[in-house]
């Protein structure tokens, strides 16, 4: 076994060990009977891998905000040492969260610039990526209006991205046109990374991730259209991303040209992704459909993490993993927070 090889082995032992320190069942329904958010947070500092960001936190009345913000932290602390181990950040496949995140902070001071909401956004933004992000989201967050957000990250890719999406006249910006367009510039960046510095099983496997992803994603969009606001095929299409994943063009049209909710279900149960689902009930709430889908994709990236030997499918399959565990959490807190029931919870969430 050669040098390099030898590395990227040890890597993908490392990133299925910190797998192996996930939240367990056990875990989940601990959280799911605490009576408060600090209760909650006080069970995750004391007994899981989460005590090193909690360690110097008062959990006992920590605010659900900071308490997110720290566990995002854990997340992308992980994410960082994993990346750093042998050097691997060095390789342009491994940014490919600090590109989402980059993404996520845009969309979001994007919302809350149409909603003139730029303190919320101050309070919301995950000050871990201060120094890391490729433009300064302090100014993003300061931004008057579109065009002064443009010339924020105007040395960054994102900049071309935008610049040719025009606002409405009276001043706010065409959310969804923006989200599209930048998921669209990271999952293209995404196929295109993998094939550049990938090969062989490593490449396939990567690429059938990658391609699951982009389904799960319109698959959902298209679903939640259809059942709140009755959208037809042409609409749908508009707010997709535009690639062709596990299900072909054709297929996907059919989808999309469906009358109702129930007939899209019975569509998609012929499908590789209805044959993997439990699509018992054409009438299933958007929330439960969503979460048809997640146990998929996690499947899907338990496989890949099981049985790749190859160090960027390890570590992007973890990361997809962790981003469901820290969903779930947020899930949780949030149903605390409002008194939900716990079956309620268990309906939210996807264990791992």
């Amino acid at each position: 076994m050669n040098n390099l090889n030898a590395e990227l082995n040890a890597t993908v032992a490392k990133v299925r060990a910190v797998y192996g320190k996930r939240l367990t069942d056990s875990d989940y329904t601990e959280l799911e009977s605490r009576k408060t958010v600090g209760e909650a947070a006080e069970y995750l500092k004391k007994n899981t891998y989460y005590s090193e960001v909690l360690a110097n936190v008062d959990a006992s009345s920590v605010h659900r905000g900071f308490l997110e913000s720290l566990l995002h932290r854990a997340y992308y602390d992980r994410y960082e040492k994993l990346c750093r181990f042998q050097n691997l950040n060095d390789k342009p496949f491994y940014n490919f969260l600090l590109i989402r995140s980059e993404i996520r902070e845009l969309l979001k001071a994007l919302l809350f610039l149409n909603n003139d909401e730029k303190d919320v956004y101050i309070e919301s933004m995950h000050a871990h990526l201060l120094r890391k992000a490729r433009f300064d989201m302090i100014e993003l967050a300061k931004a008057p209006g579109y065009e002064a957000l443009l010339q924020v990250i105007r040395h960054t890719p994102y900049y071309n991205v935008l610049k040719g999406i025009e606002p409405f006249k009276d001043g706010h910006v065409p959310y969804t046109k923006c989200e599209v367009s930048l998921r669209t510039y990271y999952h293209r960046w995404l196929f295109d990374t993998a094939e550049k510095e990938l090969s062989g099983n490593a490449r396939a496997a990567l690429s059938e991730q990658i391609k699951i992803q982009v389904d799960v994603i319109n698959l959902i969009n298209a679903y939640r259209m259809k059942k709140f606001f009755s959208a037809g095929a042409d609409e749908i299409r508009s707010k997709m991303l535009p690639f062709y994943g596990k299900l072909s063009k054709e297929k996907q049209n059919l989808l999309f040209e469906t009358r109702t909710p129930e007939e899209f279900i019975h569509m998609l149960a012929g499908t590789v992704y209805g044959r993997r689902m439990e699509l018992t009930d054409e009438n299933m709430s958007s929330e439960q459909f969503e979460k048809e889908l997640i146990k998929m994709r996690c499947t899907a990236a338990k496989r890949s993490l099981t049985f790749s030997d190859n160090a960027a499918v390890s570590i992007y399959s973890y990361m997809y993993l962790s981003e469901v565990e820290f969903s779930n959490i947020i899930s949780i807190i949030e149903s605390i927070r409002y008194n939900k029931s716990v079956s309620y919870m268990e309906n939210l969430i996807v264990k791992l």
